[in-house]
């Protein structure tokens, strides 16, 4: 099932265009990661508001990363397998588990 149309108040329609130079682009590219926002979010939000909250994060171990990232790519499979059959596979519901009980773990700072 597909994303309900947004409002035509909620579109992003309009574009705004400025140079800048390379250390200022990667200056707001930096603060943007920081921040953990994409480059055009966080620039509208510091045009509107004058403000960003930085919230910090902690990294993840490579390692989990990696686990993670396998694990995202089983997930998708999995789903384009429910969506092309309209069969829930078995491994969906593992992969789930899984998922979950990292992000739980992370989440408790285990």
């Amino acid at each position: 099932m597909a994303r309900p149309r947004k409002g035509r108040d909620d579109q992003l329609s309009e574009m705004l265009r400025c140079r800048l130079r390379a250390a200022e682009y990667l200056r707001i590219r930096k603060a943007a990661q920081q921040a953990n926002m994409s480059v055009s979010d966080y620039t509208r939000r510091m045009l509107l508001s004058g403000a960003v909250v930085v919230k910090k994060t902690r990294s993840l171990d490579p390692e989990v990363y990696d686990q993670l990232r396998r694990i995202g790519i089983n997930l998708n499979q999995a789903v384009h397998k429910l969506h092309a059959t309209g069969l829930i596979p078995p491994e969906l519901a593992r992969a789930a588990a899984v998922v979950e009980a990292i992000v739980l773990g992370i989440a408790d700072g285990s």
